[in-house]
């Protein structure tokens, strides 16, 4: 082991060695071992745009997303009414607890998973949400 010494510090420190490359550090695993954070694929760019969604597929579930919101608000907002606007769930009085059951609704009818710390649930509209449920996964039931 060497030795230095700084102008703080009169006595000598001791400075360890340098490691030779094909030595393994004991808690660390091999390289072939290691298993990465998250697979490239999975990783997601935050300010990437959403990928497109073919209109025909939002056209078929369209309908179907607006029946399980209207459902999940116990009939408050209706079908048509959802279908003609498009302002954000959350201004159309889908309140948080509709949400909660929305979001098992549909977590349950399509099998895909919503996370409801998205904010874009509480900021998008009907098509904005049919749009997100196409990426994640949804296809329209016959």
């Amino acid at each position: 082991m060497n030795t230095m010494s700084t102008p703080e510090h009169p006595r000598s420190l001791p400075v360890p060695e340098a490691q030779p490359s094909d030595e393994r550090v004991p808690d660390a695993p091999p390289s072939e071992e290691r298993v990465p954070d998250a697979p490239p694929s999975e990783e997601r760019v935050p300010d990437a745009p959403p990928s497109p969604v073919p209109h025909d597929c939002a056209e078929a579930l369209l309908p179907q997303v607006a029946a399980l919101v209207s459902r999940s608000t116990d009939g408050l907002i209706g079908v048509r009414a959802l279908l003609d606007s498009t302002e954000p769930l959350a201004a159309l009085g889908v309140s948080s607890l509709s949400l909660l059951r929305l979001v098992d609704a549909v977590e349950e009818t399509y099998g895909v998973f919503v996370d409801l710390g998205d904010r874009s649930l509480y900021t998008d509209g009907l098509r904005g949400l049919t749009e997100r449920l196409i990426r994640l996964g949804a296809e329209a039931t016959p």
